[in-house]
């Protein structure tokens, strides 16, 4: 009897202290916050944590979303996509090898370890060229926009807005007709891709810098798009130098998006924009390049595009 008792006792005693001691659960709750990060160059993204690395193609923290699609394949060749989801517009990030106006490099994975990028993508190599209306974080280091580069406009709510064929009047007219929105980050490389699910043109090999970009060649290629509110598509596709793919044309690449776009049936492709392909072609998940497996070429980079988590505990 004497045991029975001794027993209840102890069972109440562990009742009690379930209720009255918080689980570790609801402590994570009650202490964590999404947070707003600052809009500078100087600052990557706060650090986070490795386990909210779900598998080798997931990530998700209450603030970010992270999923990678493999095993697209179009005119023989491969391509792989993510969709990022992010509570705020400052987790769509941009982070320079070192200053602007120095020609250092370094590559994309370790760029964005260092700036405790959860994803990332190249950028559009803005310090070997000389031209573009060129933002980062709301600091413009150049007002030189050239037409044959369409202009990618990331504003303060995330959102994308393109200027095609730029020039000063067109890039005047804009801010006169959107005196509400900042320009937290510009791009100059192009072309625009898809506009609405559609191609932004109808031939990519008489757009203004199809020579420069190798709109007829077959090469990788990399695109950044917005699906929906602080909703992002990354596409990367391979090339020659990868086993097994042959690469794509810019008129194939678009094919490529909207084969995309049919796949996503939650969304679709608002803006697609063409960024700097070939071997600086990258995709950095988990701290390491994914895209283009068999082929141990990594090119050197000056800038990358990113994501970062705003979940802080």
């Amino acid at each position: 009897m004497k045991k029975a008792i001794k027993i209840i006792a102890i069972a109440l005693l562990l009742a009690l202290l379930l209720v009255l001691v918080p689980s570790p659960i609801s402590t994570y709750d009650a202490f964590a916050e999404i947070i707003e990060l600052p809009i500078d160059t100087k600052d990557g993204g706060p650090a986070y944590s490795w386990d909210n690395y779900l598998s080798e193609t997931q990530y998700e923290d209450p603030s970010l979303k992270v999923d990678i699609t493999w095993g697209g394949r179009i005119y023989d060749t491969n391509y792989v996509y993510a969709v990022i989801k992010i509570a705020n517009p400052t987790q769509l990030r941009t982070a320079m090898a070192y200053r602007y106006g120095s020609d250092y490099i370094i590559q994309g994975h370790k760029m964005a370890e260092a700036n405790n990028a959860v994803f990332a993508i190249n950028g559009d190599y803005f310090n070997y060229y000389d031209h573009g209306y060129l933002v980062r974080h709301t600091q413009r280091f150049r007002n030189r926009p050239n037409k044959i580069w369409d202009m990618l406009i990331l504003d303060q709510h995330g959102n994308f807005n393109v200027i095609m064929e730029p020039t000063k009047a067109k890039i005047e007219e804009w801010q006169a007709a959107h005196p509400d929105l900042t320009m937290v980050n510009t791009f100059n490389f192009g072309p625009v891709i898809l506009l609405d699910g559609q191609p932004a043109y109808e031939d990519f090999d008489k757009t203004l810098n199809h020579d420069f970009i190798g709109a007829h060649k077959l090469c990788q290629r990399m695109a950044f798009a917005q699906l929906d509110e602080l909703t992002y598509l990354a596409v990367t596709s391979e090339g020659p130098e990868d086993q097994g793919s042959a690469g794509l044309t810019m008129d194939q690449f678009a094919e490529c998006l909207m084969e995309i776009d049919e796949k996503l049936t939650d969304y679709t492709i608002k803006v697609a924009y063409n960024l700097d392909g070939g071997s600086s072609s990258t995709m950095v998940f988990q701290n390491r390049k994914i895209n283009a497996p068999t082929n141990p070429k990594v090119r050197y980079l000056c800038d990358i595009i990113y994501f970062a988590s705003a979940w802080q505990e």
